[in-house]
């Protein structure tokens, strides 16, 4: 009977073994696994942050055009590219225009080039200035690109 004993110890032993030996594998097993799939949630997450950051930056970007467009038709609306010609030649025009010329399309451009907005290279903006013939006292062959007429600025 002490043999068998002896015997049956040992079996128990070497189970108790085993299934600490089966434990420890299924342990790393798991802890590869979690390893997977760590890396696979952080590429979705990591996606969808940089996603979130592109649609930001591009939303500023179009936000910054309508801004430079509707900077530059203030400016030549308000300047005019025959200041002095219309509304007589007053001082009060000429001050509200700044000169007694007018604006052209160049100085609107080179003015809304000069708005230097962060993150937009100044030197890629196009602006196109176009005085179109429309408005009352507007039409007029002098008068077209007078102070308060109508101005077309596209910025791009």
């Amino acid at each position: 009977m002490r043999a068998e004993r002896a015997t049956e110890m040992r079996m128990d032993t070497f189970r108790a073994d085993a299934e600490a030996l089966r434990t420890v594998t299924n342990r790393a097993r798991e802890r590869g696994s979690a390893v997977i799939e760590f890396a696979l949630a952080s590429m979705i997450f990591l996606g969808f942050v940089f996603a979130i950051i592109d649609f930001g930056r591009a939303l500023y970007a179009y936000e910054f055009v309508t801004y430079a467009a509707r900077s530059g038709t203030r400016y030549a609306m308000v300047r005019g590219s025959a200041c002095a010609q219309n509304g007589g030649g007053t001082s009060a025009v000429i001050t509200a225009c700044g000169s007694s010329t007018g604006v052209s399309a160049a100085q609107v451009q080179t003015f809304v080039q000069g708005l230097n907005l962060p993150g937009i290279n100044p030197s890629t903006i196009s602006v196109t200035t176009t005085w179109p013939d429309v408005g009352a006292g507007c039409s007029d062959s002098g008068a077209r690109n007078g102070p308060g007429c109508p101005v077309l600025v596209v910025v791009q």
